[in-house]
């Protein structure tokens, strides 16, 4: 595969998170060698889009500190740098999930408890409501074809690879904007409660 070229123009607007078109620039150029750069590192097949979604956090929260070395490729170094923390992240947190309980004692334990499903249930749909409000709240921050890929995938669960083609955007794209966008409704959320 080839690798993308590292203008320094871009990755200076690239400092500035809401620079929207900077970002799908960077993401349409990017995708595949950051794909392959979590496949590298170990990353199972069935994860490497998550773990790429993580990745492109990571560099939206990291890209302001990084300077260049001088040397050849210093960009895509530190892009290896940040992937391999990012991956090794989240292999830690894999290996900690707990092997999921059963047998007729669980059983018996949950039809003891049928109170908490229907509280679960509930905190989810007021968790839901609470999102669909902030989401309305910072929607004209945000361009409209990135707003609807976010609706579309986040809000009616739809699949990422169909909306990305219904949309004629990169799937990258799409998890980068949703990200930006969950991000500012997380902070509206906690300015309300």
């Amino acid at each position: 595969m080839q690798q993308p070229e590292t203008r320094p123009s871009l990755i200076v607007r690239l400092k500035d998170q809401r620079n929207e078109p900077a970002w799908t620039e960077f993401v349409c150029a990017y995708e595949p060698f950051l794909m392959q750069l979590v496949r590298r590192q170990g990353t199972p097949e069935r994860h490497t889009q998550d773990v790429t979604q993580q990745l492109l956090l990571a560099i939206a929260r990291s890209v302001e500190n990084w300077t260049d070395d001088g040397q050849e490729a210093s960009f895509r170094r530190w892009l290896s740098r940040v992937a391999r923390h990012v991956v090794i992240k989240f292999m830690t947190r894999e290996r900690r999930q707990i092997a999921g309980q059963g047998g007729t004692d669980f059983l018996d334990l949950l039809e003891q408890a049928p109170d908490l499903v229907a509280d679960a249930a509930q905190t989810r749909q007021y968790e839901h409501e609470l999102i669909v409000w902030a989401a309305e709240q910072v929607r004209g921050d945000f361009h409209e074809a990135s707003w609807k890929a976010f609706w579309a995938t986040q809000i009616e669960g739809r699949n990422v690879a169909e909306v990305a083609v219904e949309l004629g955007v990169s799937p990258g794209s799409i998890y980068m904007s949703r990200s930006r966008i969950l991000a500012r409704i997380r902070a509206k959320i906690e300015e309300t409660t």
